[in-house]
């Protein structure tokens, strides 16, 4: 990996199963502490992470040899399963979508901001539904 120049980034969603409110503050910490140990494993880098009640955002460089689809779909299950581990066998399930977009290395201030402040944007009813959006079957 070292000798290959990449500059991929992605804002990625997703959400607990059946969207309940699962994520407190220290499950969110628990997640986030899963998904930096799982990411760095993985080659890539995390930029931004934050969540809600029933979602989680992260803002991620991702190497090319791993397809999003699997790269989301380790992360996700490596965060579950630690958070299910500390908080109790099924605590903690995603739901089998997600939702991604790319985007430049200028955009990722924006991107960066806007997961930051994912709670007061949901409070205040002003999100953006394309960083928001979640695929499910």
């Amino acid at each position: 990996m070292s000798h290959i120049y990449y500059e991929l980034y992605y804002h990625i969603i997703w959400g607990t199963k059946y969207r309940l409110d699962l994520i407190t503050d220290e499950i969110s910490m628990m997640i986030e502490d899963a998904l930096s140990r799982k990411i760095i494993q993985l080659g890539g880098q995390q930029l931004e992470y934050n969540s809600v009640e029933d979602h989680c955002h992260l803002l991620a460089k991702i190497p090319p040899p791993i397809s999003i689809s699997d790269f989301i779909g380790q992360i996700k299950g490596y965060s579950s399963h630690e958070v299910n581990q500390q908080k109790g066998d099924k605590y903690l399930n995603w739901q089998q979508g997600f939702g991604v977009v790319s985007l430049s290395q200028k955009g990722i201030p924006f991107v960066r901001k806007y997961i930051q402040k994912q709670k007061q944007h949901h409070k205040d009813g002003n999100i953006i539904p394309m960083l928001e959006y979640i695929y499910t079957d």
